[in-house]
């Protein structure tokens, strides 16, 4: 249910997801390392990438496990597209 105000787990999600996979992108990262760079298995990175297409949040890992991943991952990336354009 949306509450003014509040925000929504799955948008959060879909947020984060989508600048991850933007850096990704950016970086050249390929979808295995990808996942593997999140720490979580190619079935459970699927299932998070069927949240950019209004699929349920998964279970695996946890929503703010997986977001401290992704902010952790995406700050590394961003440091390496950084150091490479200098």
């Amino acid at each position: 249910m949306f509450v003014p105000g509040r925000l929504d787990p799955a948008d959060i999600a879909r947020r984060e997801l989508r600048l991850f996979l933007s850096m990704a992108d950016q970086t050249g990262m390929d979808e295995d390392w990808a996942h593997r760079s999140l720490l979580v298995s190619q079935d459970d990175w699927r299932r998070w990438l069927s949240v950019l297409h209004d699929a349920p949040l998964p279970s695996r890992p946890e929503l703010p496990l997986l977001l401290r991943r992704l902010g952790y991952v995406t700050s590394r990336l961003e440091a390496h597209r950084a150091a490479s354009a200098r």
